[in-house]
């Protein structure tokens, strides 16, 4: 069996995901949202997305956007570990690993410096796409 090709879709397959991916995400009255926590999973700051959240970019990504370009409000000071981004009526749309841009998680803060934020700043969604 090692002698199979891997499993692969097509571009337009993978077109239709992301058009469902961002018909879903956008599908609750109010913008989607991406809560950040840190690894005791307290929550630091809530960033709100466009709406639509993002757009589909040529190479096959949904690459998403922040309402606000200068930032969300940080509530509480920590590392941010993990991202939680879900429609504005609370349904999961994905969970995964923050990073600054330098890094190789699914959600990233803006610059290259880590995940650190502090309470009365602003968090900034950095490149983030979704395959």
């Amino acid at each position: 069996m090692s002698n199979l090709p891997e499993f692969e879709i097509s571009a337009a397959h993978a077109l239709a995901r992301l058009q469902a991916t961002l018909a879903f995400a956008d599908s609750g009255p109010d913008a989607s949202r991406i809560a950040l926590y840190d690894a005791a999973e307290q929550l630091l700051v809530t960033l709100t997305l466009t709406k639509p959240c993002g757009q589909i970019t040529e190479p096959g990504h949904l690459l998403l956007t922040q309402a606000n370009g200068g930032g969300d409000m940080i509530l509480v000071s920590g590392q941010a570990a993990s991202g939680i981004w879900s429609t504005s009526d609370g349904q999961l749309i994905g969970r995964g690993l923050v990073t600054d841009e330098a890094g190789a998680g699914h959600f990233k803060l803006l610059g290259s410096n880590g995940t650190q934020l502090y309470a009365g700043g602003k968090a900034i969604l950095g490149e983030t796409r979704v395959d």
